[in-house]
């Protein structure tokens, strides 16, 4: 269990209840992780929580959002316009074999949240947005959405594998798998 001490002393109420859904939801499941918890690992009261956020449902579509931009921004940082199909597509999967490395994999947050949470609209609407965002890259990677809906699924699959596993093997894997599927031999 993650111990309920304060994030940080800094930024507003809101920052610091972000940053500590941000890390229970993503480390103890959104569904085992209680907003008295979270009000205490930011270091507020839990009306101080309903003050910001109307429920936790709420909460935990604005922890996706964040989840997104940050997804976003790492999909720019690692992909290269100008390289061949195949390193673009391998650049996604490294980028997870990287977090895995580094011990800061807890698994996929849109999938975990598809599991947990479906009834919660706002959150769904989120993790519909990544889908899109990542088949949406990976059809302007190949030139072709089938393709592209494969390699999403395969990565998904691989992401569910390797935090079953505890280990990056179902990521490299998959990464042959889906590199194999622009240059079959």
């Amino acid at each position: 269990m993650v111990e309920t001490a304060p994030t940080a002393k800094r930024g507003t109420a809101r920052e610091r209840l972000l940053r500590a859904a941000e890390e229970l939801f993503y480390c103890e499941g959104i569904n085992t992780t209680g907003v008295e918890a979270i009000a205490a690992r930011a270091g507020v009261t839990k009306a101080t929580l309903y003050n910001n956020f109307r429920s936790k449902d709420q909460l935990v579509a604005e922890y996706l959002r964040g989840k997104l931009e940050k997804s976003r921004a790492a999909a720019h940082e690692y992909d290269d316009p100008h390289a061949p199909a195949s390193a673009r597509v391998a650049a996604l999967f490294e980028d997870v074999e990287r977090t895995i490395e580094q011990g800061d994999f807890h698994g996929c947050p849109f999938t975990k949240a598809a599991v947990e949470v479906p009834g919660n609209a706002d959150a769904m609407a989120v993790v519909r947005e990544h889908y899109a965002d990542i088949v949406g890259h990976l059809t302007a990677v190949t030139g072709d959405a089938a393709s592209a809906d494969t390699i999403a699924m395969i990565y998904d699959g691989a992401m569910i594998a390797a935090k079953a596993s505890g280990d990056a093997a179902p990521i490299a894997r998959a990464k042959t798998a889906a590199v194999g599927l622009l240059d079959p031999r």
